[in-house]
């Protein structure tokens, strides 16, 4: 065998070692990046529950705030105001009589 041949042989060793090398880095890789991407799905499903959670507890507060002004504004009401005299308080309009049943 000559130089030449020992050199040729010597560099298909080191050029085949090379690409197993970058064979392995590429799987190296691409399995870290696979598992990041993973860990990136599972955190973007998480936030995404959380906003539509968010989203439905807007919602309910907005509509208790609704409700909570729509009672307002009954509670300001002549009639309101005439129901809680009446059953509260026991107040009657003039020239208005009150019947008590006794047999309940």
């Amino acid at each position: 065998m000559n130089k030449y041949e020992r050199y040729i042989k010597n560099r298909r060793k080191k050029n085949t070692r090379f690409l197993l090398f970058v064979i392995l880095i590429f799987f190296i890789v691409f399995f870290i990046s696979r598992s990041y991407n993973q860990s990136l799905q599972r955190k973007s499903s998480d936030l995404t529950e959380q906003i539509k959670t968010t989203d439905k507890n807007i919602k309910s507060v907005k509509n208790d705030i609704e409700n909570i002004k729509k009672d307002y504004e009954n509670r300001n009401t002549d009639a309101f105001k005439e129901k809680i005299a009446r059953e509260k308080l026991g107040m009657v309009k003039k020239d208005e009589y009150v019947y008590k049943d006794n047999n309940k």
